[in-house]
């Protein structure tokens, strides 16, 4: 960038009318600027378009309660108390984060959505790129294909690729609900694919370490774990070790598997741990 030039990446967010009647934010109509703390509300035959900066743009649905926390240099923060939003973003990781009753929602350059309903429950389907689901210190990596639940006081749930197996997605549902299930862990460890390794991964975090054993030796099967990555440093949780795995699980992913497929058939190269986009 030039000296002196704007980044337009910084931008404040700006609201556009698409359809119907948004209700207080009487700038929407103008495209002015939206003020921190305001609402910006589509009744049932209503939707929004919210620019975000340089970085990308936010599709407000009908019946949707979305708000501006904050704007600067650093992030770009709203909070969706109902409703459904799309986001299509290509910026740095965590400058655009968008608060939900169950988790925030960390934008890691990607397309996406997220839902809320009355109950404050939510659910985010991710398209393009990655989102982290994050409460606390409870995260939860969500790539392209997967699909994740959020819960108030709960948390995010485990991610999960959209095509896993109904039984998959079912003991899945009652593990986040049940917590170390034992029933639905032996469904999840017997159902699992290759793919499924992103859910197992998050699990050896989320069981006990009799359970955390049974869950690795699955993984171990599934994808071997690559070198230098051990199954003491995985039982205890070694955060290098996770990383690492993490990253030759990738490949497995449905759309990374897509990608190098095509790319070998095309005479490309192989697409590299990491570059999950």
């Amino acid at each position: 960038m030039a000296a002196g030039a704007r980044d337009r990446r910084l931008d404040p967010p700006r609201p556009r009318l698409l359809a119907g009647h948004a209700l207080g934010a009487r700038e929407v109509a103008g495209q002015g600027r939206w003020a921190v703390g305001q609402w910006l509300e589509t009744d049932g035959t209503s939707r929004a378009r919210v620019r975000v900066g340089a970085i990308g743009t936010v599709d407000v649905a009908p019946n949707t309660r979305l708000r501006l926390v904050g704007t600067g240099p650093r992030e770009h923060r709203l909070a969706l108390a109902r409703g459904r939003i799309g986001a299509d973003v290509l910026a740095p990781p965590r400058l655009f984060l968008v608060e939900t009753p169950g988790a925030l929602a960390v934008d890691l350059g990607c397309t996406y959505t997220l839902e809320v309903d009355a109950a404050g429950e939510g659910l985010l389907r991710v398209t393009r790129g990655f989102v982290s689901l994050e409460e606390g210190a409870r995260r939860s990596y969500v790539p392209a294909g997967a699909v994740c639940r959020m819960r108030p006081g709960r948390g995010p749930g485990t991610p999960r690729f959209a095509d896993a197996s109904e039984a998959f997605q079912a003991a899945l549902d009652a593990f986040d609900v049940d917590g170390s299930a034992r029933q639905s862990l032996a469904i999840l460890v017997g159902e699992a694919r290759p793919a499924d390794g992103l859910t197992l991964w998050h699990l050896l975090a989320r069981v006990d370490l009799p359970d955390r054993g049974v869950v690795y030796a699955r993984l171990a099967r599934l994808v071997p774990p690559p070198g230098g990555v051990t199954r003491e440093g995985v039982l205890r949780l070694d955060p290098a070790e996770l990383e690492a795995w993490k990253s030759a699980l990738e490949p497995a992913w449905p759309l990374a598997a897509r990608k190098a497929k095509l790319l070998k058939k095309t005479g490309g190269e192989a697409w590299p741990p990491g570059a999950h986009r």
